[in-house]
């Protein structure tokens, strides 16, 4: 399995995993898992994004399966187990006489750490009765990820002397002699321990899936991309996650390998390049994306240049750390990797003149790299009409205007290059009954 190529600032600018200016993080979208450690798997998938179609496409089919079964055992049968697997305390060789006089002993005392031991060999029978049992109902036409679930519990299970227990322990509690109770103990927690996690982390990856799958049907999320080996990019039907009520649009790189987005500020042009990032980071995870339905390359790294703080301790400005930014992210272009490049406001930090000057060199440079794909916002509407007529560029734009001397933002993504003057009529409505 290989992995998408990305960094923190990336990380940090679509809100993976930490919120900024009150964003909720991209996680939390998928965080209500049964298990706690379904969580730790969930957070695992959603900050290393795959570049492997086919176990990308593997997540996939898992998660749109209707039949998903249900996990073996409840959150605290599971915690449970978990916390009597890492319970080091009275691990020995099972022995009939020792077994007979411990059970004399606790006829005249509670012994709450053999309470632990007797519960956890209980849950753990249940568990691979269970599974066993998830195992024969898993059809031949199930999602290879559930295939895979089945074929682990058959290695696990019946390649070991854990197949005898399948018949000992059935679904209700059966009073097991203190005897038998050490001797699967010492199975589970030496013999047997690492084959009893290896069966709880394919749990773990079934409430993934589950919860998944939870999301995309009360959203209307869509469970399986078309992730391909071209660089065609388009989707339909999609939202940012956690607008309210946003408007869903359509986009797609409809010409070369370079889009411009355009419109006033305040039209929405930063979410909607977040939107886009975000839907093909998730198609990337294998998890479901905010559209209807969407095809995208299996790109190898993603970047982004929206949330570029000033870096005051070294002494440089905005415009610097935009500049050197930029340059990083295309010496990653120039390694021949296949990547989505999103730059948000490029030179935003410095005045209008050299911020068309440059940003008209840095698209020139974007030419060359036909085997990315860049997103590029910017209020600058000389330097898009600057290319207008480039067949490497394609255009949308986010409308506004001003109606009735009111500002209209429906949220609307329109093919071509915005026309929208609004600053002006802001200021002036800001600053009423100051000028």
């Amino acid at each position: 399995m290989t992995y998408l190529d990305t960094d923190k600032q990336t990380q940090a600018d679509l809100s993976i995993t930490e919120g900024i200016y009150d964003e909720y993080p991209l996680y939390s979208l998928f965080s209500e898992t049964e298990t706690k450690n379904g969580k730790r798997v969930m957070l695992d998938w959603i900050t290393s994004p795959l570049n492997d179609v086919s176990a990308i496409r593997k997540r996939q089919e898992a998660i749109a399966w209707k039949e998903l079964p249900d996990l073996p055992l409840d959150e605290e049968e599971l915690d449970f187990i978990e916390y009597y697997l890492e319970y080091r305390d009275q691990i020995r060789r099972p022995n009939i006489l020792v077994s007979l006089t411990s059970a004399i002993d606790r006829l005249l005392r509670h012994d709450a750490q053999r309470y632990i031991i007797r519960r956890g060999v209980t849950l753990i029978i249940l568990l691979l009765n269970r599974l066993e049992s998830l195992r024969k109902n898993t059809p031949e036409n199930a999602p290879l990820l559930l295939q895979e679930l089945a074929q682990s519990i058959q290695d696990t299970i019946h390649s070991s002397e854990l197949k005898e227990v399948i018949d000992l322990y059935k679904d209700k509690e059966k009073s097991l002699s203190n005897y038998i109770i050490d001797k699967y103990d010492y199975q589970f927690r030496c013999i047997h321990f690492e084959l009893i996690r290896g069966l709880l982390s394919q749990i773990y990856i079934l409430d993934v899936c589950r919860t998944a799958q939870h999301v995309a049907i009360s959203r209307g999320f869509c469970c399986c991309p078309e992730m391909t080996e071209t660089m065609d990019l388009s989707i339909t039907g999609f939202v940012h996650p956690f607008t309210k009520e946003g408007r869903s649009n359509d986009w797609k790189m409809s010409n070369g390998n370079i889009c411009i987005l355009t419109g006033s500020n305040m039209a929405g042009k930063s979410t909607t390049l977040k939107a886009i990032t975000i839907a093909v980071w998730l198609a990337h995870c294998g998890l479901p994306v905010p559209a209807r339905s969407m095809t995208c390359p299996v790109f190898d790294g993603i970047y982004t240049s929206i949330n570029l703080p000033d870096s005051l301790r070294d002494g440089r400005s905005h415009f610097i750390a935009e500049i050197l930014r930029i340059k990083e992210v295309l010496q990653k272009a120039k390694s021949g990797k296949r990547c989505l490049i999103i730059l948000d406001e490029m030179f935003r930090g410095t005045n209008a003149q050299d911020a068309f000057e440059a940003s008209v060199a840095v698209n020139e440079l974007l030419r060359k790299y036909l085997h990315c794909s860049f997103l590029i916002s910017t209020h600058i509407l000389e330097y898009a009409k600057h290319f207008e007529k480039d067949s490497a560029c394609s255009f949308y734009y986010m409308d506004s205007r001003i109606q009735n001397d009111q500002f209209i933002c429906p949220y609307q993504l329109l093919e071509g290059i915005s026309e929208a003057q609004v600053g002006y009529w802001l200021v002036r409505k800001e600053l009423e009954g100051l000028i």
